[in-house]
C-alpha cells in the first residue's frame, strides 16, 4: 500500500473516530445533564407540595392564636401568609426557603422575589394533569379551611355572614363560636382532606419521576459502553498502524537516513536500493539522481538560510517563554507558550495548541478540532506523566520542522521542571505545616505524659494512705483476737491465722501496686530511683543486672526524672519479655554538653526493620519521652548480639539541665 493512502485512510479513520467519539461523549453529557435537571425538578416538585402543606399549618396557627388572644399580629401574619400563597404578595427568592411563620418580621429587599401564586408555581415546573388536579383539590380543601377561619376572625369582631359569603351583620362577638369552629370537628376533617391528595400526589410524582431517571440512566449506560468500544477499536487499529508504519516506512527511512549519512561525509557514490512498493521506493531513487546532481549545494545554502531564519525565531520563543515562567501562574505561562510558540511555527496562521495538565485543559484563541496534523510533546513532573503539549495544523502543510519538533519538546521539557519547581515550593509550605503541627502534638503529648503521672501520683498515694490504714487496723482487730478465750479457741486460732495471712498478703499487694504507680523513690532524685527499679528487675527476673552510676549528683525536675525513668523502666520490661538475656548493663555518664543514660543487655536482639512495620508501643513510647525532653534517642540492636538503648539528654555547661 502507498503511503499517501495509507496516511489517509489512517487521517479519516482518526477523524470518523474522533468525530465518533466527540458526539457520543456529547450526547452522554447531554443525557447526564437531564438526570441531573430530572432529579432538581423531582425536588423542586416535593417542595412546592410541602409548602402547599406547611402554609397550611401556618394558617392554622395564626388563626387559632388570633381566636385565644385576640392579638391583631396573628391576623396580620394570616393574611400575610394567605397573599404570598394567593400570589398577592413578594415571596423570597428561590435561594431563601419561604417560611410562612416569619413573614411578619421585616424581611430585607434584596431577599425578595416577584410576587406569583403557588398553583403558577406548580404550572411552571410541569405538572401533569392528574398531578396538579391532586394539587388543586389540596388547595381546595385548604381554602375551605381559609374560609372556616375568616368566619372565626369575624366572629371575633362581632361580625356575621349574610347568607351571601359577606360579613356585614353585626352582634356581640362570640369568641366560644369561633374557638369551636377552629377547633372543632369539622375544622378537623377539612385538615385531614388536605393530606390525602398531596399523598397521592407524591405517589404520581415519585412515579413519574423514577420512571424518567431508570430511562435516562439506561440511555447513559448504553452510551459509556459504545464510547468503550469505540476507544477498544481505535487502540487496536492504531497497533495495525504502527506494526505496518515500522515494517513499510520507518525500516526503509532508517536505512535512508544512514545513506544520507554516507553523501553528507562526501561520499557521493552511495546509492539507496529500497524495495518497498510505496512512496519510500521513489524517495530512493530521487535520493540517487539528487547525489549526481550538481545543483545539490545550492540547494542547500537555500535551506541553510531558510533554518537560520526558523532558528531565530525558535531562539526569541524560548527565551521569551522563559522570561514568562519567572513570575506567572499556570494560565499566564500556558498563555505566553500559546503567544510565543505559534509565533515560532513555519505556518503560524494555521497553528494552534491544545495544552492539558492534571486534568486542566488550556486551548489557544484560535483553536480548530478539525486538525490535519498533530505533534503531542508529554509533559512530565518527577518521571511521571502529567499532561501534554498538542500542536496542531488546521490545513494541509508541511507538517512541523525537526527544529520545530526540537523546540516543543523542549518547551514541554521546560514546562515540565517549572511544574516540579511550584510543586517543590508547595510541599515545602506543606512540610512547614506539618512541623508546627508535629510540635504542637509533641506538647500535648508531654501534657497528657504530665496528667498521666498526677494521676499515677495521686492514686499510689490514696491506696497507700487510705487502704493501706484500713489494712493496718483490721491487722491490729484480728491481733487483739490472741487474748479472747473460746470453747473452740483451736478453731478460732486458724481463722485468726488465716485472716492475718490475708490482711499481710493485701497489705503487700497495696505496697506493690502504689509502688509501680508511681515509685516513692522518685521523690529521692534518678539515681536513687534507678537502684530501686534495678533491685526489683534482679529479684523478679533473676537476670544479672550491672548499675554504673558517676560520682556527682544529677539535678532534674520532676518531668525529666519520670520521663528517664520510665525509659529505662520500659528497656528493662522489654528485656524481661523479649531478649532472653543472661545480663544487663544500665549505665548514667555526663560530658560537657549531655547526660547519657544506656541501657545495655546480651539477648538475642531484633531485626529493625520488622519491629519499624510492627510498630512496636514500647519503642514508640520510649522515642515519644526522648521528643518530649528535646533528648535523642537511639536502639540500636543486632540478632543474637543483644540491644542497646541509649539517651543523650542536653545539659548547661553549670551542671544544670537545659
Amino acid at each position: 500500500m502507498r503511503i499517501g493512502v495509507f496516511i489517509n485512510f489512517c487521517l479519516i479513520v482518526t477523524v470518523l473516530s474522533l468525530s465518533l467519539l466527540i458526539l457520543l461523549s456529547s450526547q452522554a453529557l447531554g443525557t447526564l445533564d437531564e438526570i441531573t435537571e430530572a432529579e432538581h425538578q423531582k425536588n423542586r416538585s416535593l417542595q412546592l407540595a410541602n409548602e402547599l402543606f406547611r402554609s397550611s399549618e401556618d394558617l392554622t396557627k395564626m388563626a387559632r392564636s388570633y381566636v385565644i388572644t385576640g392579638d391583631p399580629v396573628y391576623e396580620q401574619s394570616f393574611l400575610e401568609i394567605l397573599d404570598i400563597r394567593n400570589g398577592k404578595r413578594q415571596r423570597p427568592q428561590e435561594n431563601h426557603p419561604v417560611t410562612y411563620w416569619n413573614v411578619s418580621k421585616p424581611s430585607l429587599p434584596s431577599t425578595l422575589g416577584n410576587a406569583i401564586s403557588l398553583l403558577d408555581l406548580m404550572r411552571r415546573e410541569g405538572f401533569s394533569e392528574r398531578e396538579l388536579d391532586l394539587l388543586r383539590q389540596s388547595q381546595k380543601n385548604s381554602d375551605n379551611l381559609v374560609n372556616l377561619e375568616k368566619q372565626a376572625f369575624a366572629a371575633i369582631k362581632g361580625l356575621y355572614d349574610d347568607g351571601y359569603g359577606n360579613f356585614t351583620i353585626s352582634r356581640m362577638p362570640d369568641r366560644n363560636f369561633a374557638i369551636e369552629l377552629l377547633f372543632g370537628e369539622r375544622y378537623t376533617a377539612e385538615k385531614t382532606r388536605i393530606m390525602a391528595p398531596i399523598s397521592q400526589f407524591m405517589l404520581e410524582l415519585d412515579h413519574r419521576t423514577q420512571t424518567t431517571l431508570t430511562n435516562l440512566q439506561s440511555k447513559f449506560h448504553q452510551q459509556i459502553l459504545l464510547i468503550l468500544g469505540l476507544l477498544c477499536t481505535a487502540l487496536l487499529a492504531v497497533a495495525v498502524a504502527a506494526v505496518y508504519m515500522r515494517r513499510n516506512i520507518l525500516r526503509p527511512l532508517d536505512y535512508l537516513s544512514r545513506q544520507a549519512s554516507s553523501i553528507a561525509k562526501g561520499s557521493y557514490s552511495t546509492r539507496c536500493d529500497i524495495a518497498t512498493h510505496n512512496e519510500i521506493a521513489k524517495l530512493g531513487s530521487d535520493f540517487n539522481t539528487m547525489a549526481e546532481a550538481i545543483e545539490h549545494e545550492i540547494t542547500k545554502l537555500k535551506r541553510v538560510e531558510e533554518s537560520l531564519r526558523e532558528r531565530l525565531k525558535e531562539i526569541n520563543c524560548f527565551y521569551a517563554i522563559r522570561r514568562g515562567m519567572e513570575s506567572g501562574s499556570l494560565e499566564e505561562v500556558c498563555r505566553t507558550v500559546f503567544v510565543q510558540l505559534i509565533a515560532a511555527m513555519q505556518f503560524p496562521h494555521i497553528t494552534s495548541i491544545r495544552i492539558e495538565l492534571d486534568g486542566k485543559q488550556f486551548v489557544s484563541d484560535r483553536y480548530d478540532r478539525s486538525h490535519t496534523h498533530i505533534r503531542r510533546k508529554q509533559v512530565m513532573v518527577y518521571g511521571e506523566a502529567y499532561g501534554w503539549i498538542d500542536v496542531f495544523y488546521s490545513e494541509d502543510q508541511p507538517f512541523l520542522l525537526p527544529e520545530e519538533q526540537n523546540l516543543i519538546d523542549v518547551v514541554g521539557d521546560d514546562l515540565g521542571k517549572w511544574l516540579e519547581h511550584k510543586q517543590a515550593e508547595a510541599r515545602i509550605l506543606v512540610e512547614q505545616e506539618l512541623r508546627v503541627r508535629d510540635a504542637a502534638i509533641r506538647e500535648f503529648a508531654a501534657h497528657v505524659e504530665q496528667m498521666r503521672e498526677e494521676d499515677r501520683k495521686y492514686i499510689a498515694r490514696e491506696i497507700h494512705d487510705e487502704l493501706g490504714q484500713l489494712l493496718a487496723a483490721l491487722h491490729l482487730e484480728i491481733s487483739l483476737l490472741n487474748g479472747v478465750e473460746d470453747s473452740r479457741s483451736g478453731k478460732m486460732e486458724t481463722i485468726r491465722r488465716n485472716m492475718a495471712e490475708l490482711v499481710d498478703e493485701a497489705g503487700q499487694s497495696v505496697r506493690n501496686v502504689a509502688e509501680h504507680l508511681r515509685p516513692a523513690s522518685l521523690g529521692l532524685g534518678i539515681i536513687s530511683a534507678i537502684k530501686k527499679l534495678t533491685d526489683e528487675f534482679r529479684k523478679h527476673s533473676g537476670i544479672s543486672c550491672v548499675l554504673r552510676l558517676m560520682e556527682e549528683s544529677i539535678d532534674l525536675d520532676e518531668d525529666q526524672t519520670v520521663a528517664i525513668f520510665r525509659i529505662v523502666q520500659e528497656s528493662l520490661t522489654n528485656v524481661a519479655r523479649h531478649a532472653e538475656a543472661s545480663q544487663v548493663e544500665i549505665a548514667l555518664s555526663q560530658n560537657a554538653d549531655d547526660l547519657i543514660v544506656e541501657v545495655r543487655d546480651n539477648g538475642k536482639g531484633f531485626d529493625s526493620a520488622d519491629v519499624a512495620q510492627k510498630k512496636s508501643f514500647g519503642l514508640l513510647g520510649m522515642r515519644e519521652r526522648a521528643a518530649v525532653l528535646r533528648a535523642d534517642i537511639d536502639i540500636t540492636s543486632i540478632p543474637q548480639q543483644g540491644t542497646v538503648v541509649s539517651v543523650r539528654l542536653p545539659i548547661k555547661r553549670n551542671g544544670g539541665i537545659s
